[in-house]
């Protein structure tokens, strides 16, 4: 509770510095209006600032034009640089989007307003990775719920805006750039390119129309280093060890196709009418051979310096009869996934004297295709010296294995689609006040029709001792390669491989035969337990006003929300049956919002709020089913729990910003939230348990419960200023910083107490940018802290997405009207992304580089 204490100490300090100062700033500000340079990223920020202070809620805004100031590669990337947004990465590109130390799959993800849904498996977090920012107007995102927004979204609402006719000051608009770049770590040439094209037209420019393309390729690899199971040893100077050691060079390549088109008619100054689309594909294609070594099932014998040592073993033989001790595995997964993301809306408004009516329907379907084998051949090495005297430790048998002696173990093919249709429909209507302010209230309905459907049949040995071949038996290995997971330059040898198109034919030739028989009941397992189809459908009505008094606005509302479900799977019963389940669910939710804006001068504002927001549960968690893996020594089952209730939190939220100049913003706020029913997986150890038919000798069993509550309070702060004072070349130079401050508590089933997952303690950004004449230059370095990413039982179990800083770079010069050249560079540091346990930063779990990227391009505005 201390930390509490100060976080809000700090938020009213903060809060009444703000305000005292703002007189002073009155008379800098009038004096420096004049001297802004309204065009490009300048102007982009002062419209984002304007939307920021016209707001009645909580609202941060990434506008186009400054959406490319930077080297972003999609959405989440572009909103990082907003306070209070915390991203993860993946493959070295932002992908799920925390806000205010809420975890991705609690916010709310919508286009113009309407829920986009999501195309990424079982999950309600949006991959942001497969949305490019160049072809949208602006990215907002709301942290107040006022009445007339969705219910869910805990940590707060990314709407993204599209570009429509109407944006532009001329009638016809052309833009577009292309780039290719240079991978420092592969040599690789990714590329990327969009344009758009936006035109009105018709007597009185009535009609409108955009549209707009963009598309991207990046081949490249990532080196990575992924031990994991560390448990408590006092005989090594990091207080335990990892179970193994793993690591491979991952070879990808992702393209990014996207599409957006809006049609608009404005008839009258009183009647409009729309018709708009969006459309983006992401593939990647992945090709990873793992090297995996099993270095505890002997005892340890460890040096008197806690760091060096060895474990005994029996090596297998020239012909793969199997050995003891340690365990070394060689895995291939080659991956195909796609994930499409299409959506359509129409709708418009009509307005009479006082009332304005307003429609909207749109229809989305999103879906995930995502294929893999997966082969898997193991040996005994023999003897295993380890060295824990770097972070990257070093683990590996005194002789490695032959490809005479990887024994084939198993061969699995998984085909898993996800499909999701949404239908919804919503109206609004606004009565103004004549001054006032207005009362505003609507309705809306969504149906979302969500499957998942996944196969995955499985083969392995005939037996533990019939039939057995390896992997030189039949030529099937190839050369070892280097891994170098960190910038030192040490190469982690992975060897032997795989001849993959060699294997692929091995397969094919003997699959279902004596070398490779069926595993019946884990295929039957694999095929049915993940299976769900669940509908969800959301009746939602509300009522709202925003009454102005003065420099006092006060914006009260009501939204009411019927959630039902209708949710169809597969469970296990009894252990050795599967049968189809349909589980019926609803609720209800009154959700009340209260927003005090005050406004003392043109320069200060300070909001002061109270809301209530929803989080509704996973869909996998949801599922009567589950999953079952067994790999030998890491088996393990996972199942949902239809009977989970929402999240439910009520958020207090107070701000103060200060407008000091055009292009000037200070902001600081505080925030805390209050979460009941929140969602954690309680995990069990069984020992010689048997599920359909197959015993176990250990299997982790985990299933998804509702705890009982938590918090989440934290300060955030913006500074944005435009140096335009300054004289000559120094006036062109401008800065922006960003702070969060975040603490949480929540308390565990098992009655311990965490942190939630993918809550940063802090989050900070700098960045300094340059726009004077032809020339226009920015440099961005941010930082998102340590966070809980899973938690375990026991606690040394807890996993942590470790701090990642970034630093990245772009600068751009005009050489015709309208036309430019830049260049941009990205993860300069050369920093790659980390996970470690148990809150020991040395237990270190994942350590992925990916390298530095440069690019050179062109762009085009007429």
């Amino acid at each position: 509770m201390r930390t509490v204490r100060t976080l809000g100490m700090l938020g009213i300090s903060a809060l009444s510095f703000t305000i005292a100062n703002a007189a002073h700033a009155q008379s800098a500000a009038d004096d420096t209006e004049t001297e802004i340079v309204v065009s490009g990223q300048r102007a982009s920020q002062k419209r984002a600032i304007e939307a920021k202070r016209t707001a009645i809620g909580v609202l941060d805004v990434a506008a186009a034009d400054e959406m490319g100031r930077l080297p972003d590669r999609n959405v989440s990337e572009v909103v990082e640089h907003l306070p209070g947004v915390g991203v993860t990465y993946d493959q070295g590109e932002g992908r799920y989007v925390a806000i205010r130390g809420v975890p991705s799959n609690l916010n709310n993800y919508t286009l113009n307003g309407m829920e986009i849904g999501n195309p990424d498996g079982t999950t309600r977090s949006l991959p942001l990775d497969i949305v490019s920012g160049q072809l949208l107007n602006r990215v907002e995102v709301s942290k107040v719920k006022t009445a007339d927004m969705d219910g869910q979204g805990i940590g707060g609402t990314i709407n993204l805006v599209s570009q429509t006719a109407f944006d532009f000051k001329e009638a016809f608009a052309f833009s577009a750039s292309a780039k290719a770049g240079y991978q420092e770590l592969n040599k690789k040439v990714p590329v990327q390119g969009d344009a758009s094209l936006a035109a009105r037209f018709g007597a009185d420019e009535q009609f409108g129309l955009v549209l707009g393309v963009s598309y991207s390729y990046r081949d490249f690899n990532s080196e990575g280093f992924y031990p994991d199971n560390w448990k408590p040893n006092a005989l090594f100077a990091r207080g335990g060890t990892p179970d193994n050691i793993k690591y491979t060079e991952y070879s990808l390549a992702r393209r990014r196709l996207g599409g957006t088109g809006s049609f608009d008619w404005h008839p009258s100054d009183r009647q409009t009418f729309y018709v708009r689309g969006f459309y983006s594909k992401f593939t990647e294609d992945e090709i990873r051979p793992r090297y995996r070594l099993d270095f505890t099932t002997t005892a340890f014998t460890v040096n008197p310096d806690g760091l060096t040592g060895y474990t005994n073993g029996v090596a297998s033989s020239a012909t793969g009869t199997p050995g003891s001790g340690p365990e070394r595995r060689e895995d291939l997964r080659l991956d195909y996934k796609a994930k499409w993301l299409a959506s359509g809306m129409v709708g418009g408004t009509t307005e009479f004297d006082g009332f304005k009516l307003a429609y909207e329907g749109g229809y989305s379907r999103n879906q995930t295709l995502d294929k893999f084998p997966i082969w898997q051949f193991r040996c005994n090495p023999g003897r295993v010296t380890f060295d824990f005297s770097e972070p990257l430790y070093v683990a590996k048998p005194d002789t490695e294995c032959t490809a005479n002696q990887l024994q084939f173990r198993q061969y699995q093919y998984s085909h898993q689609l996800n499909d999701e249709k949404i239908w919804q429909g919503k109206v609004d209507g606004t009565i103004d006040l004549s001054g006032l302010g207005f009362v505003k209230f609507g309705a809306k309905y969504r149906n979302t029709d969500r499957s998942f459907d996944q196969n995955t049949p499985t083969w392995v040995r005939a037996s533990a001792t019939a039939n057995r071949w390896t992997l030189g038996q039949y030529n099937l290995g190839g050369a070892a390669v280097c891994v170098y997971p960190d910038n030192t330059g040490r190469c982690f040898s992975n060897g032997p491989t795989f001849n993959i198109p060699s294997l692929q034919q091995f397969t094919e030739q003997h699959l279902g035969d004596a070398l490779m028989p069926l595993d019946v009941a884990t295929t039957l397992a694999n095929n049915s337990l993940s299976d769900f189809r669940l509908k969800e459908k959301v009746w939602a009505g509300y009522v709202m006003a925003s009454l102005s008094f003065g420099a006092v606005t006060v914006t009260p509302g009501l939204r009411y929300e019927h959630t039902s479900l209708d949710d169809r799977g597969n469970a296990l019963r009894g252990g050795s049956a599967i049968v189809p389940v349909t589980v019926n669910n609803s609720y209800d939710d009154f959700l009340p919002s209260l927003v005090v804006k005050i406004a003392p001068s043109d320069q200060v504002i300070v909001r002061l709020a109270y809301s209530r927001s929803l989080g509704r549960p996973e869909y996998s968690s949801l599922n009567p089913g589950g999953s079952i893996s067994a790999l030998g020594t890491d088996n393990s089952a996972s199942f949902g729990n239809p009977d989970l209730k929402p999240y439910r939190a009520d958020n207090l939220d107070a701000t103060a910003e200060w407008y000091f100049a055009p292009g000037g913003l200070f902001s600081v706020g505080a925030f805390a939230k209050f979460i009941k029913n929140p969602i954690f997986s309680q995990a069990t150890v069984l020992t010689n348990a048997t599920i359909l038919g197959v015993t176990y000798p250990t299997i982790t069993v985990s299933q998804p419960f509702n705890a009982d509550k938590g918090d989440i309070i934290g300060i955030e702060a913006q500074y944005q200023q435009q140096f335009t004072f300054l004289p000559g070349l120094l006036s062109g130079f401008g800065v922006q910083l960003t702070a969060t401050l975040t603490d949480s508590n929540l308390k565990l089933p098992n009655g311990r107490t965490s942190t939630f997952p993918s809550q940063s303690r802090y989050l900070y950004g700098a960045e300094l940018f340059y726009q004077r004449g032809p020339v226009e230059a920015s440099v961005a370095y941010h930082n998102t802290g340590h966070a809980l990413l899973a938690v375990g039982d026991p606690s040394y179990n807890d996993q942590y997405n470790d701090d990642l800083r970034r630093l990245d770079a772009k600068a751009s010069v005009a050489v015709l009207k309208g036309v430019r050249i830049f260049a941009e560079a990205q993860n300069l540091t050369d920093e790659p992304t980390r996970q470690y346990q148990g809150g020991n930063t040395n237990w270190i779990i994942q350590n992925e580089r990916y390298g530095r990227t440069f690019y050179m391009g062109v762009s085009a505005k007429f």
